[in-house]
């Protein structure tokens, strides 16, 4: 008896066991077929397709009159399937030197247990041609040949800073490639078809496809001509003085286009082994700098707005001032002597814009810095645009009031100067600098465009005028007389300021910014071309020896490719 009973235990034992594991089991196929399903069927479809993307046409970058500055053209890619490939050391052997990469590199592209590899992106022809000689000649399968879209430039370094660059895949890397990726890409396409299990393509199998949507293009108010002038002549004088770099803007104060943009170093967007954080950069617009004297004429249009003088308001000036421990005196020794306002500016003179400055005040300082926009960016569409700094007004030493006024302690971008130039040229209306006119379809239908962006009048139209004339006496009998043009009326603002120290602590002897700021004609000016060339070497060092000229060589072409009339 106890025997039956002892079995009959171990069959319930059993059975219990049994159950469990159907339950189990049942609780794990409900598990894979109803919670995970979504799941393994995404995976068993990944299994199953190849998904080859189709990339869309990159769409052009034209200069205001329709000139090509960045295209895509198209090249040729050469891939593998490497199971397909028998002898792929040997292939490796063979086709390295042709592709001119490294053989041990390619080989171990090819072993990877993949279905599709690259094995050079974007070739000349004649590469294409010597890798098909090879196949044809070993009758090796497995390698296949693709049209890919590439980044052309087709003048070279022109506008390279303000144009950037694409990589490999397409997207924009740096300038208005990077600002307007997003236009320019367009959206890709693709194909999903079924292979087998050695990757084979499965004939009639499902598929999907997607076609690729090209980008749009985009026209930009840079002038080709003007551009080439203006890098043109900085080049010259960047070689000439010396000098480390050097950059030119030319805009518009009725509307901020920007005619031209150069930059000293450059490079070739087309050859991208060249660039570096040195000759890459758009420094008119990511660098800061102390703009020195070019800055009286902004604290200039304050002091005239609040009252406190008018240009021919007469000033005492000792040779040099003290301000507590600190001292001021002209770039040039001069006597003890008597100048108006208009004279101070006209002749460039630090103490005379000194004791403007105590007068004004910290408080009034910063607030025309802040209608300026000195606190701020301009907004111009272009990625990595520096902001200005000042110190904040509570922590101003008693010279600082002296230093800003004419153009130290400050630090700002060449663009913002450009900006401020442009407001007073422009009646006190600022105006938003930008590159973008217009963006055009695939299908040549204009979809964005851009408005003309102008703020508040933030200075007296009265004030500005009687700075423009100010200005222009600087370049008839002043220290900008080499920014002179024939047959038309200039006014503008020569610059010569110490580089700051790199521990923020006093100014280098050795080292200045060069500068000069204009606009053309004066009565009505069309154009504002500012030009800084920092660290000329050599005894000449001035604003008006160095970066006048420039504007003069530049001003006089462009008036007359724009068909301005001579005044």
């Amino acid at each position: 008896m106890s025997r039956i009973r002892s079995v009959e235990r171990r069959l319930i034992i059993l059975l219990v066991i049994i159950f469990v594991c159907m339950m189990g089991i049942a609780g794990r196929l409900f598990f894979v077929q109803a919670v995970s399903a979504t799941k393994y069927k995404k995976e068993a479809e990944q299994q199953r397709l190849s998904v080859i993307e189709i990339p869309p046409k990159r769409g052009a970058i034209l200069d205001r009159n329709g000139n090509e500055l960045a295209v895509s053209v198209t090249l040729d890619t050469i891939y593998a399937t490497p199971y397909l490939i028998k002898d792929r050391e040997g292939f490796a052997k063979k086709i390295a030197p042709i592709l001119k990469v490294n053989e041990h590199e390619l080989l171990d592209r090819l072993l990877k247990q993949e279905n599709f590899v690259y094995l050079a992106r974007k070739v000349d022809s004649q590469t294409v041609q010597e890798v098909k000689k090879v196949v044809r000649q070993d009758h090796i399968k497995g390698i296949g040949f693709l049209k890919e879209s590439s980044r052309y430039y087709p003048d070279q370094s022109l506008g390279a800073h303000v144009l950037g660059f694409v990589g490999m895949d397409n997207k924009g890397l740096a300038g208005l490639e990077l600002y307007y990726n997003k236009v320019l890409s367009g959206r890709p396409g693709y194909i999903k078809a079924e292979h087998d299990a050695v990757g084979r393509p499965i004939p009639q199998s499902t598929q999907r496809y997607r076609k690729a949507e090209d980008g749009s293009n985009i026209r930009i108010s840079i002038d080709r001509e003007i551009q080439y002038e203006a890098e043109a002549e900085l080049t010259a004088a960047v070689q000439k003085y010396k000098a480390k770099s050097g950059s030119v803007i030319v805009m518009s104060p009725k509307n901020g286009e920007i005619y031209a943009m150069a930059n000293v170093p450059s490079y070739d967007p087309n050859q991208l082994g060249t660039v570096n954080n040195t000759n890459s950069r758009n420094i008119a617009i990511t660098d800061l700098y102390e703009p020195g004297s070019t800055m009286k004429a902004v604290t200039g249009c304050g002091a005239l707005e609040e009252g406190l003088c008018n240009p021919s308001t007469q000033f005492y000036l000792e040779p040099t001032i003290q301000i507590g421990p600190n001292s001021v005196r002209d770039a040039h020794s001069r006597p003890a002597e008597t100048l108006t306002f208009s004279q101070i500016i006209q002749q460039s003179s630090n103490v005379g814009m000194a004791k403007i400055g105590l007068a004004m005040g910290r408080s009034k300082i910063v607030r025309y810095l802040e209608k300026f926009g000195f606190n701020r960016k301009t907004g111009v569409d272009f990625p990595g645009e520096a902001t200005g700094y000042y110190p904040n007004a509570a922590n101003w030493l008693p010279i600082s009031s002296a230093d800003i006024s004419f153009g130290q302690g400050i630090a700002t971008t060449q663009l913002r100067m450009a900006d401020a130039f442009a407001t007073i040229a422009n009646g006190g209306v600022p105006v938003r600098p930008h590159f973008l006119l217009d963006v055009t379809n695939p299908q040549g239908k204009v979809t964005e465009s851009t408005a003309v962006a102008q703020e508040q009048r933030i200075v007296d139209p009265k004030i500005c005028e009687e700075m423009r004339n100010i200005l222009e006496n600087v370049v008839l009998d002043g220290t900008g007389t080499e920014a002179k043009v024939l047959n038309y009326t200039v006014g503008g603002k020569t610059g010569t300021a110490q580089e700051a120290k790199v521990n923020g602590r006093g100014y280098s002897k050795d080292k200045y910014v060069a500068s000069f700021i204009g606009m053309i004609p004066i009565r009505d000016p069309k154009l504002i071309i500012s030009v800084v060339v920092n660290e000329p070497q050599g005894n000449i060092y001035y604003g008006g020896s160095i970066a006048a000229p420039v504007f003069s060589k530049i001003a006089e072409f462009a008036m007359r490719y724009l068909k301005i009339p001579p005044q």
